[in-house]
Order: C-alpha cells, then sequence, then structure tokens
C-alpha cells in the first residue's frame, strides 16, 4: 500500500456544498456516498490524465480555463 502524505487545503462553503451535492447524486443515483476526499482525489487523478498547458499560468482562474480546454480536447 502507498504511504499517504495529508495536507489541509481551505474551501469556501461554496466549494463544500458541491461536493456533498456530488456525494449525495451519487447515493440518490444508486451508488455509495462518497466523501469529500475521494472526490477530490478523483478530481486529481481525472486532472492528472490530461495534458494541461500550464505555461505562464498567473492565476487559479487562468488556470481553470486551461484546465476546460484541457477536459474538452480530451474528450473530443
Amino acid at each position: 500500500m502507498k504511504k499517504k502524505c495529508w495536507t489541509c487545503i481551505g474551501l469556501s462553503k461554496r466549494q463544500i456544498c458541491l461536493l456533498d451535492e456530488i456525494s449525495k447524486k451519487c447515493r440518490f443515483t444508486g451508488g455509495r456516498k462518497l466523501c469529500r476526499t475521494s472526490i477530490v482525489r478523483a478530481f486529481l487523478k481525472a486532472a492528472g490524465k490530461l495534458d494541461i498547458d500550464v505555461s505562464r499560468v498567473r492565476s487559479g482562474e487562468e488556470l481553470r480555463e486551461r484546465l476546460l480546454e484541457s477536459f474538452r480536447h480530451y474528450r473530443s
């Protein structure tokens, strides 16, 4: 088993609610309720599969746009 490294991240109430909503949707559509950590890990693993151009990124908003752009190209 791989060793886990712990880190803390600050999330807004809106972001926490989004994670909770995803968890509830999983549960109420026949799946299992997922913990927030599992959801964040899944997002990170998915982002790791993308070829994201992070050159000259200067803000979180710009990184978000690059992530979305990479996701759109991945789906096509």
